[in-house]
C-alpha cells in the first residue's frame, strides 16, 4: 500500500489539458502549482484500510455500483433472488437478471483494468476504448478503433491533442498517491464527458487505480457509492480551484472511512456468532472454506454440501444451515445460510442512511 511521508508536496505538477471547455479552466489556471498532500485524506485512507473487509466481499457491494434499482430497493427477497441466480436457479425476474449481468461485467472490467495499470506496459492509448467494449456500452466505440481516443459527447466537437493524451497517460503511470489518482480521474471525466458528470467507465477507472491503495487481499467501499445517498460529483457540481477539489474529495473520503467502520463491525459480529458454537465443539474439516463460500453465495446447491461434507453437516445439525426446495426445479435441494442475508440486510442499511 502506497504511504507519503513527505506531506508538503508532490514532486509531480498537475498537468495541463488544453480541451477549449469552461470546465478545464480551473485546471489549466493552477498548472504551474503543485499538488499537496492532505492530511484528511491520508488519515481517512488509513481508516478505510484499518477497517476493510477481504477482497471476497468486493461483489456484493458491486451491487451497488451500477444499477436502476435506489438503494432502499433492495430487500432480502432480491438478494435470494440473486443467489439463487448464481447457483443455476434462472429468475424469471428482469432486473434479477440485469442486476447479476452487471455485477458480472464491472467485476470483469474492474479486474482488467487492474491487472493492465500493473503490467509493465501501464495504462496506454486503447486501454479506455477496451474498457468500454467489456462494459458493454454499444457500438459507436467499436474496439477494433482501440487506437483512437474516445470523447462520449461527440455533438461537443472536442479536438484533444495527442500530445495532452500522452501527458495524461504519462501522468497516471506516475501517480501512485490518493491526490494523484483523483485529478487523474477527474481529468479522464473531463476528457470524455466534456458537459459533465461522469459514467460507469470513470469510476471503473478509479476503482481500479484505488486498489492499489488498498491493503492485500482487501476491500473498501467505492467513493462511488458517496453517490447513493444524494450527494454529487464533484464535476458536477464544479470547483473554484485544487484545494475546493481535494477538499470536496476529503469529505467523501471521510464519509467511507465512516461507513466502512460499521460495515466492519458487522461482519465482525457475524463472524463471532457464526462461530460461537466452536467454542464447545471442534472444528469440523472444511468449515473455513464453507463459510468463505456462504458469505460469497449463501445458497449453495447439495454438490457444494458434498464437497464440505463434515462442515456442511455440522453447520445443518445447529441450525447455521437450512434446508429448501426450488419449486421450480423439480424441488431440487439446496441449503441456504439466513445468517449471511442477515448480515447482508446490515450492510444494506448503513448503505441507506
Amino acid at each position: 500500500m502506497a504511504q507519503i511521508k513527505n506531506m508538503e508536496t508532490y514532486d509531480v505538477l498537475v498537468p495541463k489539458f488544453g480541451l477549449n471547455l469552461d470546465r478545464s479552466s480551473v485546471l489549466e489556471s493552477i498548472k504551474h502549482e503543485k499538488l499537496k498532500a492532505s492530511p484528511r485524506l491520508q488519515s481517512a485512507l488509513l481508516q478505510l484500510n484499518k477497517y476493510s473487509i477481504h477482497i471476497n466481499h468486493q461483489l456484493f457491494f458491486l451491487r451497488y455500483f451500477q444499477s436502476e434499482l435506489d438503494v432502499a430497493e433492495y430487500h432480502h427477497d432480491f438478494h435470494k433472488a440473486l443467489a439463487l441466480h448464481a447457483i443455476g436457479v434462472p429468475s424469471q425476474q428482469l432486473d434479477i437478471k440485469n442486476q447479476w449481468s452487471q455485477v458480472q461485467q464491472n467485476y470483469r472490467a474492474i479486474e482488467w483494468a487492474k491487472r493492465k495499470g500493473k503490467s509493465h506496459s501501464g495504462w496506454e492509448h486503447g486501454i479506455i476504448r477496451h474498457l468500454e467494449w467489456l462494459l458493454h456500452q454499444g457500438d459507436k466505440f467499436a474496439v477494433e478503433n482501440a487506437s483512437s481516443w474516445p470523447v462520449t459527447e461527440r455533438e461537443h466537437d472536442c479536438s484533444i491533442d495527442p500530445n495532452w493524451l500522452d501527458d495524461w497517460f504519462d501522468y497516471v503511470n506516475k501517480s501512485q498517491g490518493i491526490e494523484r489518482t483523483l485529478i487523474s480521474y477527474e481529468q479522464l471525466c473531463m476528457i470524455r464527458n466534456p458537459a459533465g458528470g461522469c459514467t460507469l467507465l470513470e469510476n471503473v477507472f478509479l476503482e481500479a487505480r484505488l486498489s492499489d491503495l488498498r491493503a492485500e487481499k482487501s476491500y473498501w467501499l467505492s467513493p462511488k457509492f458517496y453517490y447513493l445517498n444524494g450527494c454529487h460529483s464533484t464535476t458536477e457540481d464544479g470547483f473554484s480551484d485544487l484545494g475546493n477539489l481535494i477538499s470536496r474529495w476529503e469529505v467523501k473520503f471521510e464519509w467511507l472511512a465512516d461507513k466502512q467502520r460499521y460495515i466492519h463491525h458487522a461482519l465482525q459480529a457475524f463472524n463471532d456468532d457464526f462461530d460461537a458454537i466452536l467454542q464447545s465443539k471442534t472444528m469440523p474439516a472444511g468449515w473455513h472454506e464453507l463459510k468463505a463460500i456462504l458469505l460469497s453465495t449463501p445458497i449453495i446447491s447439495m454438490e457444494v454440501a458434498h464437497t464440505y461434507l463434515e462442515a456442511s453437516s455440522f453447520m445443518f445439525e445447529y441450525g447455521l444451515l437450512q434446508v429448501k426446495h426450488v419449486s421450480s426445479l423439480d424441488d431440487m435441494t439446496v441449503f441456504e445460510c439466513t445468517a449471511v442475508f442477515k448480515l447482508w440486510e446490515r450492510w444494506d442499511n448503513i448503505m441507506k442512511f
